[in-house]
């Protein structure tokens, strides 16, 4: 059971109060809910050795919880189709946001794969909801980052971004768009704080052309130009990505503009 106290929901931006919807709770007593991100430990053990190899833990369960919802009057079978048409029939993964004051800027993508139906004196009342999310985590509001040159000359400038993930793993922004200038027919973009424990810190494009955009998705690891040019050639393989903590960076070439977003993973659970 899900340990919200927020009294309302927006999922895949449609308000539950359109559909006289609050979440609730038909239990009584204390709950308890997934607090998400479970590890799993990768190790090997060999044969006349009592400690395993440790490699590593893998945070690959991917958060799951019920969530009751339900109405102060009954819930008539049209409106019951209604509901079900909103929240299960749906086909993907979609924004699910609780309307809570420690949550208010956490989104979960979710499925609600199952649904229980709660009656009180035999009229229903409730509907018990089972949500799967696309991974571990809820996810931080979009942030960010938007840079404008005159395109006059090479830009070479460094600034810093805090990645406030609460996964150990790297960040890959969703997006890295920048557009080229006249001055110059490369880009690249460096994390210096991977300097020290990666031969390649830096995401480059060289040859490119004058007033060509590329849109990048590093967490796809694939992207796209406004020539229509296949710019795999020009790529050399490594798609840009954050460490947790203070990152410092780089961009080096002649752009007019970058735009940078990302989302953080949070530890919010369920």
């Amino acid at each position: 059971m899900a340990s919200f106290f927020g009294c309302e929901f927006i999922f895949d931006g449609v308000q539950s109060r359109n559909y006289d919807l609050r979440i609730m709770n038909f239990s009584s007593g204390d709950t308890s809910g997934d607090a998400g991100s479970t590890s799993e430990i990768v190790q090997r053990q060999i044969y006349r050795r009592p400690t395993p190899f440790y490699y590593g833990r893998s945070t690959n369960k991917n958060l799951e919880f019920d969530l009751t919802i339900g109405s102060g009057d009954a819930i008539s079978a049209d409106q019951r189709g209604l509901i079900h048409r909103w929240l299960l029939g749906r086909m993907t993964y979609l924004p699910l946001r609780i309307v809570q004051s420690d949550m208010s800027v956490i989104n979960y993508n979710v499925i609600f794969t199952s649904a229980q139906n709660e009656y009180i004196g035999n009229v229903q009342r409730g509907i018990t909801l089972h949500a799967m999310c696309d991974s571990p985590w809820g996810y931080s509001d979009t942030k960010v980052i938007t840079k404008t040159y005159s395109g006059s000359a090479i830009v070479n400038e460094n600034f810093t971004i805090m990645n406030q993930s609460d996964s150990p793993d790297y960040l890959y922004p969703t997006t890295v768009t920048f557009t080229t200038s006249g001055i110059g027919n490369s880009f690249s973009i460096s994390n210096l704080s991977l300097q020290s424990s990666l031969d390649v810190y830096s995401m480059t494009f060289d040859p490119l052309s004058a007033g060509e955009t590329m849109s990048v998705n590093c967490d796809r690891q694939m992207f796209v130009s406004t020539t229509g040019l296949k710019r795999m050639p020009s790529f050399n393989k490594w798609f840009f990505r954050l460490i947790p903590g203070l990152n410092s960076i780089n961009i080096l070439g002649g752009i007019t503009s970058l735009i940078i977003s990302y989302k953080f993973p949070k530890k919010v659970g369920g």
